[in-house]
């Protein structure tokens, strides 16, 4: 048989991918396409998302698809993943087989950076996948696949962007667990708003799991709570005058809480109600769920607000409703302090 691998973290695996491997199998250019999930991947230095996670989510995008199945021998070999040592692997189990490996122009530009690439390009073909109408430039034997490729990249769909370009199995898992919401709030966040999500996601968290909530849907609530905290009264305005103009007539201070909760279901496709309703209400606090007490809570004693509100967390700990109670009463006080002059910058 011949086998075109494709190689990568997968993280996460999108239409792109499958695409590709779809085209290399019609045009009969192998007769299976295996999806070779690394566990370290030279090259790349930032830290990947789990490889349990990546693993299921090539999973469920494989279900359906003929002729494509995931290989898991990198992580049996452990290590970082180099295609050398993986094809001579695949040689000696599978000799039967004749391999080709899947690559991209980006990667085609960097075969010189590849462990032992002479060697490599005397045992397998390159199948090169260029962007558009880039020009292919690749010392090494290749084939260039001619074909209009979707634009789209792991790193745009980590950061929020073109989701409907995964497979929805795919999607829906990677938002139940919200795989990359801490890499959305960072691209749409200030550095200090960032942090201060950062800083309340932690202290859900930690009362989530004290109080027996779960603690991924706390972390979820709490990276995302102020997603929409940077957008103009305006932007604000125009958006809820469409989704929720009820809520217009409350002060403008309060309308990021209403925004947020449409915004992280209408692009990430985060539809879990006590999510959304966690998010929703966590300005006034207004929401008697555990999960919405908590949200409310670590976002009014966020500990790097720069004052000491270690005694009320201790609080909270204790009983949660209790302390949501009194750091109500501590922020209707605050504010009126506020409104009569008496607090200052």
């Amino acid at each position: 048989m011949r086998i075109a691998i494709m190689g990568g973290s997968f993280d996460p695996v999108h239409q792109g991918h499958l695409q590709m491997a779809r085209y290399v199998l019609a045009c009969h250019y192998a007769d299976e396409v295996w999806f070779m999930l690394s566990s370290r991947t030279p090259l790349k230095y930032r830290k990947l998302t789990t490889y349990e996670d990546r693993k299921k989510m090539l999973e469920l995008a494989l279900m359906h698809e003929k002729h494509m199945r995931l290989s898991t021998l990198e992580r049996e070999r452990e290590g970082i993943s180099y295609t050398y040592d993986t094809i001579m692997e695949c040689k000696k189990r599978f000799p039967q087989h004749l391999f080709t490996w899947m690559i991209g122009n980006d990667q085609a530009k960097q075969l010189h950076q590849w462990k032992n690439i002479d060697a490599l390009s005397e045992e397998i073909q390159f199948l090169v996948f260029p962007r558009t109408n880039e020009q292919v430039f690749c010392a090494y034997p290749h084939k260039v696949m001619e074909h209009a490729w979707l634009d789209v990249s792991s790193s745009e769909i980590r950061a929020g962007k073109k989701l409907w370009l995964l497979p929805k199995s795919v999607r829906n898992y990677m938002s139940a667990h919200a795989l990359y919401a801490e890499n959305y709030a960072k691209e749409r966040m200030s550095e200090r708003r960032f942090s201060h999500s950062v800083s309340v996601a932690k202290l859900c968290v930690h009362l989530a799991r004290i109080h027996h909530v779960d603690t991924r849907k706390a972390y979820i609530a709490g990276i995302l709570h102020d997603i929409c905290k940077e957008w103009g009264k305006d932007q604000l305005h125009a958006y809820l005058s469409y989704l929720d103009p009820a809520v217009l007539h409350e002060p403008a201070p309060i309308w990021h809480g209403y925004a947020g909760a449409y915004v992280v279901s209408k692009y990430l496709y985060i539809h879990d109600k006590e999510v959304r309703q966690a998010i929703y209400h966590h300005v006034k606090g207004d929401f008697e769920n555990s999960l919405a007490m908590i949200v409310y809570i670590s976002d009014k004693l966020d500990p790097s607000r720069g004052y000491d509100s270690s005694e009320t967390i201790r609080l909270c700990e204790q009983n949660l409703r209790v302390g949501w109670e009194i750091v109500k009463q501590q922020q209707r006080m605050y504010l009126k302090q506020e409104k009569e002059g008496l607090i200052h910058e």
